[in-house]
């Protein structure tokens, strides 16, 4: 469905509400900007590193230090270690008026984020995330009632300069499954501004499996506040009735520029079965 061009005569602060009947696993899109670097990966291990910028953050354009604007992703595969555990440990050290690691613990046994681990079936199976949990020290990937972990923070220091985190995940726990560890390591971004900035990330990666040692750097883009950028989130909406494979979203995408927004289109994905916006309503004040 195309949504025609906005008037730019129009207030820059925009609400789109779309009300989508769908099966399970939905994915909602605006055509935008996007502010994640394309990830890096480390020569013949699969271990990807990337930046993700979060323009819609409070203060993520503004000129004090914000929190929840850059975070840096780590994703281990297990190809790393198929059918069994390994350790990762990540040194990184942060940098110099750009930005630093986000350490909510007193005692510097965490760094802000968030860690998961997925399941990929293949076959045209969506991607099933298995648990998630924080980055603190002896949190846990615990993925039933028994008290089962797909992994654990083993060892954790933080402070704003540097970050140490040992992770140790079991790909044993998708046997003969493809699967994948993801890290999202949170920062404070040291006075943004409303201008176009890079960021960079430059860890040092080991693993118990092969005593690999891998170097690899990865750069985010800040998008400046004049730059049409849009944030979409998605919140399921319960449906009394409805059929036992089918959800309904409400998918929202906010216009976090400056400039207005025109000239977009707005779709809806599907794992499987049949995909359909029901509503769509503007909110132009």
């Amino acid at each position: 469905m195309h949504v025609p061009s906005l008037p730019s005569t129009r207030p820059w602060r925009r609400l789109l509400g779309v009300a989508m009947a769908l099966p399970l696993l939905t994915v909602g899109a605006v055509a935008a900007p996007v502010s994640a670097a394309v990830p890096t990966a480390a020569p013949d291990t699969g271990i990807t590193v990337e930046g993700r910028y979060h323009p819609a953050g409070a203060g993520c354009h503004g000129s004090d230090s914000a929190e929840g604007c850059l975070s840096w992703g780590v994703r281990v595969p297990s190809t790393v270690a198929p059918n069994s555990s390994t350790t990762v440990t990540i040194e990184a050290d942060s940098v110099p008026g750009q930005w630093t690691w986000s350490c909510p613990s007193p005692d510097g046994d965490r760094v802000a984020g968030t860690s998961a681990f997925y399941i990929d079936r293949g076959k045209d199976e969506p991607v099933s995330k298995l648990a998630d949990s924080g980055l603190g020290f002896f949190d846990h990937l615990y993925y039933n009632h028994h008290g089962d972990s797909a992994g654990s923070v083993t060892a954790a220091s933080c402070t704003p300069e540097h970050l140490s985190l040992t992770y140790e995940v079991d790909f044993d726990s998708a046997r003969d499954q493809s699967s994948y560890l993801d890290l999202d390591l949170g920062t404070t971004v040291v006075a943004p501004g409303a201008d176009a900035r890079s960021y960079t990330f430059s860890p040092k990666i080991t693993t118990s499996t092969g005593s690999l040692v891998l170097t690899p750097t990865a750069t985010a883009k800040k998008p400046a506040a004049s730059e049409a950028h849009a944030t979409v989130s998605t919140q399921e909406v319960a449906v009394d009735g409805a059929a036992k494979d089918t959800s309904r979203f409400t998918m929202t995408a906010r216009n976090d520029s400056t400039t207005p927004l025109s000239n977009f289109t707005i779709s809806a994905g599907r794992s499987r079965g049949q995909a359909q916006v029901g509503t769509l309503t503007c909110d132009l004040t």
